[in-house]
């Protein structure tokens, strides 16, 4: 089993919000290459990297979070 970020649901939150990659970054407190790496797919980043972005987003982890069988 792997954990993975639904980019999507990241996405479609930062269009809601009007936000792109930098206004993310500052807004959670994070470099903007942690939210590149997130976005990407590169990395999942870490539960505080993820939780600092879902914070900014009005999401939770589970929102964020799919199960690769």
């Amino acid at each position: 089993m792997k954990l993975l970020v639904d980019t999507k649901q990241v996405y479609i939150a930062m269009a809601e919000k009007g936000f792109n990659g930098a206004d993310l970054a500052r807004e959670a407190g994070v470099t903007p290459t942690a939210v590149s790496n997130v976005l990407n797919g590169k990395r999942r980043g870490t539960t505080k990297v993820l939780g600092n972005i879902c914070k900014a987003l009005d999401l939770s982890v589970r929102d964020v979070l799919q199960v690769e069988e």
